[in-house]
């Protein structure tokens, strides 16, 4: 999925805004050197301002900083569908972990179901690939 020039740059600006506004001390020294600035992850950017929602009711949470959060939340689910294939492909092939034990480990109880949400994950990350089996790792 492309992303157009226009929609990238607002979500450019709101990780920006969102790292001023939340991102911390961290952030502030990491770009007190000049240089392109350096944000958090739209993941990262949700998670802030949820945090600042949760920790003072959301005193320090301005209307600009909720609709930032909102616009990066297609991305910032885009990078946990990213994670969740990299966790299950690496149970699986780095630590010998079968479908059951995914299913379990995710909660469930069938591995028929983690089969096909790990089918629907492949489908919404175009370009994905998975990690290679290390040599020697059966049963690891």
């Amino acid at each position: 999925m492309t992303q157009d020039p226009d929609s990238y740059a607002q979500e450019a600006a709101a990780l920006e805004r969102l790292t001023r506004r939340h991102g911390g001390e961290h952030y502030r020294r990491l770009n007190s050197h000049g240089g392109p600035y350096l944000t958090v992850t739209p993941l990262e950017a949700v998670m802030l301002v949820a945090k600042a929602l949760d920790h003072d009711g959301g005193g320090r949470v301005t209307g600009q900083d909720l609709e930032d959060a909102i616009l990066l939340l297609d991305r910032a689910r885009g990078e946990l569908d990213l994670h969740e294939l990299e966790l299950i492909d690496h149970a699986r092939l780095h630590h010998g972990r079968t479908w059951g034990q995914v299913a379990e480990a995710a909660g469930g109880r069938d591995r028929r179901i983690a089969q096909t949400r790990y089918s629907r994950l492949r489908g919404r990350v175009p370009g994905y690939t998975p990690p290679v089996t290390p040599q020697g790792a059966a049963g690891a």
